[in-house]
């Protein structure tokens, strides 16, 4: 669940909720402070204080505006490898909060048609988000609510295999957080040698 809640870096208000909620299940004191991280406090036998700590923002991008022709440009968040992104699905999220999903595309994608398409650079300049909606120009997006600085997800691609292989962007650092949480009922790892 916390890899499939989008949380592009800037955009974490969601998955912090969504862990409140969980804190709240488990009787977990939890607290967000002002810059927008949570706080979850165990209590020990002793004074004794151990802190671990762990991130639900991802890698991501941002709207940088809108062509003419209807699709988006971007500028990155974080530092993802580009030409990982091609044919990539990925959700664009309006200020409003709705959501319109969309296809990270090189400005030159079919080599049948464009002969620089396997050599032209996998890069914010020449590449573009074709949205999975009936737009024909900027205007047609705007309605939409699309603007400039909407908050941009990759598709995490979140698969558990047969043989229980969990594949997925993002375990940086998300699994770490649900491992956070997996040992929260038991909690009696925090008493071992008299902590």
């Amino acid at each position: 669940e916390i890899l499939n809640i989008p949380s592009p870096t800037g955009y974490t208000t969601n998955i912090v909720n969504y862990l409140i909620k969980e804190c709240e299940k488990r009787d977990v004191k939890c607290e967000r402070i002002k810059n927008g991280n949570l706080i979850m406090e165990i209590p020990g036998k002793t004074d004794f204080v151990l802190g671990l700590a762990a991130h639900v923002d991802t890698l991501g991008a941002i709207v940088r505006s809108i062509s003419s022709n209807g699709t988006l440009r971007f500028s990155i968040l974080g530092g993802p490898i580009l030409p990982t992104y091609d044919g990539e699905y990925c959700q664009v999220i309006t200020r409003e909060g709705k959501v319109y999903t969309g296809t990270f595309l090189s400005n030159a994608p079919a080599t049948h048609v464009y002969k620089e398409s396997s050599t032209l650079p996998r890069n914010a300049d020449n590449m573009h988000i074709r949205l999975d909606e009936c737009v024909k120009n900027k205007d047609d997006v705007l309605k939409l609510g699309i603007t400039n600085g909407a908050f941009i997800a990759v598709d995490p691609k979140t698969t558990i295999t047969s043989s229980n292989f969990i594949k997925s962007r993002f375990l940086d650092d998300k699994f770490s957080v649900a491992i956070l949480f997996g040992l929260i009922p038991n909690t009696s790892f925090l008493y071992a040698d008299g902590i």
